[in-house]
């Protein structure tokens, strides 16, 4: 079941929260939403829920116009950053709870249970007699998880249910909720403060800012072919220079993965690459082409042992970037040269 958002908007008195969010998510597809703090994520994700209301818009799940229904009437299962499980019940009694509301048998609770947990990897053996407190951050998120799938929701709603764990402990569970969100087939919208999560994650991004939607689309087009400044520049570890180039002053994003150091070890033989950028006639010029790269003149001034590879601040035009190599460079001059189709220019 796809989720369909039309002129959505939400205000706090006369704060906006989102604004003219037009929205179609995938039919059984992980949607994530991204952005910084402040942007309206939450608030996009907390609306879809129904803990909030809309001030105007629809929210359709289907065909189904949900947006004046209750939470329990949109039959979707929300998963919290803080797991919110009962610390007084036991491992079972909190994942079966949302059946018991239901007036689920007694019988079908037990096996419906213990089949959900099994899918997340939880030991039933004694989570009768074991509690949340008695289980790591990681098995408490699964049960959590497993609390939400386990009342066979339409929807799945997720909100940062990974940043209060450690960085291995996610980067696996990343890998289990995408899985698990798989396997059932279910239709999630993830909300996460983590571009990497994101995109490692999703069928679909919507990248958010200042309560609207910057860019949507598939992890690959908002990460390599980024419509606006700012979600080039939110996007992996970036950089952006003001220069000169093809006649005007632009703005270009770079990121540090994606540029290459070639240091000037001999000022005559780089010379005619340097008269380059001149070719258009323009004195101020201070990038040019060659070979799918632009090319830019700048000095290494540090460097940082990364482990795997070198970051380099380069400055180009007395302005600071960060630049990743495997090899050790020695400071002074160099080139910088970024291949065309992974450089992203706006003008200023």
């Amino acid at each position: 079941m796809g989720i369909t958002i039309q002129g959505l908007n939400k205000r706090y008195g006369k704060k906006r929260g989102i604004t003219d969010i037009n929205l179609q998510l995938p039919v059984g597809g992980l949607t994530a939403i991204v952005g910084p703090s402040g942007c309206g994520k939450t608030t996009l994700l907390r609306t879809l829920a129904g803990f909030l209301s809309a001030d105007e818009g629809r929210i359709l799940f289907g065909s189904r116009d949900v947006t004046h229904t209750t939470p329990q009437q949109r039959k979707a299962a929300m998963v919290f950053q803080h797991y919110a499980l009962w610390p007084h019940m036991s491992v079972f009694d909190n994942v079966a709870y949302g059946l018991k509301l239901q007036k689920v048998t007694k019988q079908d609770r037990e096996t419906r249970v213990r089949e959900v947990l099994e899918r997340v990897e939880i030991d039933t053996s004694d989570v009768a007699a074991r509690y949340p407190q008695q289980y790591s951050g990681g098995q408490q998120q699964r049960i959590a998880l497993a609390r939400a799938l386990v009342v066979q929701p339409e929807v799945l709603l997720l909100d940062e249910p990974l940043s209060n764990l450690d960085a291995k402990v996610r980067q696996r569970l990343r890998v289990g909720i995408r899985s698990i969100q798989q396997s059932f087939g279910i239709t999630a919208v993830y909300v996460t403060h983590d571009q990497e999560e994101a995109l490692s994650m999703a069928d679909y991004v919507i990248v958010m800012n200042e309560g609207r939607v910057e860019q949507a689309g598939t992890p690959e087009e908002i990460y390599r072919q980024p419509s606006t400044y700012f979600t080039a520049q939110f996007l992996g570890e970036s950089h952006t220079l003001s220069l000169y180039h093809q006649g005007r002053v632009q703005k270009v994003v770079i990121r540090s993965g994606e540029a290459r150091i070639e240091p000037i070890v001999d000022a005559e033989q780089h010379e005619p690459k340097a008269r380059q950028a001149q070719q258009a006639g323009e004195s101020k010029q201070q990038v040019w082409e060659q070979d799918e790269y632009y090319v830019m003149e700048g000095v290494i001034c540090h460097h940082l042992f990364m482990g795997s590879y070198y970051r380099y601040m380069v400055e180009i035009e007395g302005q600071p970037i960060f630049v990743d190599d495997d090899a050790f460079l020695q400071a002074g001059p160099c080139f910088v040269k970024i291949p065309q189709v992974k450089s992203y220019w706006f003008d200023l």
